[in-house]
């Protein structure tokens, strides 16, 4: 694609983006592949951008950033509205350098369907987490337990904070939820306060 892309004279006016969608897990927590569990090996995935004449040479940022951010960079990037339904934010001020590439939002949120047990007795349980760029809480439907890493003082994610401290995860879970609840659909418009 690169090739053809330079052949053609198109190079240095593509914007080129380089991501997964997923890590996998290589005998992390002693497993293997990708699959229903929130560790940072399948989260923390690459997102690299290229735009000749455009991006900022060299830039890196430790900002919290989600693949839906990808959508609304390029609408940015091509001068189209994004639309206000569109749950990402465009990374294109960071990318160009215009602004700090420190912070870009306060949380990330990711999904996962049928994230418990396999096998014959499936409970396909619906898993989100939400990281604050410390705190990292897993919640699944339909059970009670869960887990809470503080990737501060423990990167590796050895410790689940589950349970040893009631009044940080009430606050952990309350912002958790808030901020996914920010994420269901937008919906029509509002024209009026009714």
């Amino acid at each position: 694609i690169l090739t053809y892309l330079e052949e053609s004279g198109q190079i240095d006016n593509t914007m080129i983006i380089f991501t997964s969608d997923h890590g996998e897990l290589l005998g992390d927590h002693g497993l293997i592949y990708k699959g229903c569990r929130f560790f940072e090996g399948l989260v923390h995935v690459p997102l690299l951008f290229w735009w000749p004449g455009t991006n900022k040479v060299g830039l890196q940022s430790d900002a919290l950033v989600e693949l839906v951010d990808i959508a609304p960079t390029l609408l940015d990037a091509a001068a189209i509205e994004i639309p206000y339904s569109m749950q990402g934010k465009s990374l294109l001020p960071i990318i160009c350098g215009e602004i700090p590439a420190d912070f870009h939002k306060s949380h990330v949120v990711c999904e996962y369907n049928d994230a418990l047990k396999g096998g014959p007795e499936a409970d396909f349980s619906h898993g989100v987490m939400v990281f604050d760029g410390r705190y990292k809480v897993c919640l699944y439907q339909g059970h009670e337990m869960g887990e809470i890493y503080d990737l501060k003082n423990d990167p590796g994610e050895f410790n689940n904070l589950w349970g040893s401290n009631p009044g940080l995860e009430r606050n952990l879970i309350c912002a958790a939820m808030d901020v996914y609840l920010q994420t269901s659909s937008a919906g029509i418009r509002r024209m009026a306060a009714y």
